[in-house]
């Protein structure tokens, strides 16, 4: 399912976002402990404030494990995390997490890393990330 709220609309308290990204219908396989990286690129300016979204909508059936989450941007040169955790989530669970960033660098690019167990099957994951410079 794609992502229909968007964060556009949602957030607009956060500063009207002069930036949106979204990588939708991604596979998500089981059974990556290191994490499979999805990269939010392409904006038209840097980015040092906004909110990241990802989701998670399991096929019918024993879906796959969320074992951990760690969020990452980079201004070309510096990397700073964002967010990182390693929550082991319940196998075939709809997720539908939200976070807000702020960082002195001039992004560029952010990558949501999501770490997975070997329970159940692929999923699909939507991702979205608005900013301001």
């Amino acid at each position: 399912m794609a992502i229909v709220n968007k964060l556009t609309v949602l957030m607009p308290a956060f500063g009207a976002p002069t930036e949106y990204v979204t990588s939708l219908a991604q596979n998500l396989p089981i059974n990556v402990a290191a994490g499979t990286t999805y990269a939010l690129t392409g904006f038209l300016n840097f980015v040092r404030t906004g909110r990241i979204r990802w989701k998670i909508v399991p096929p019918a059936g024993a879906a796959g494990q969320v074992s951990g989450v760690k969020i990452t941007a980079t201004d070309g040169t510096t990397t700073v995390t964002l967010y990182q955790d390693t929550t082991t989530r319940t196998a075939g669970e709809n997720i539908d997490f939200m976070y807000s960033f702020i960082s002195e660098l001039n992004l560029t690019t952010i990558n949501v890393i999501i770490a997975t167990a070997n329970v159940g099957a692929a999923s699909t994951i939507d991702l979205e990330v608005t900013g301001n410079n």
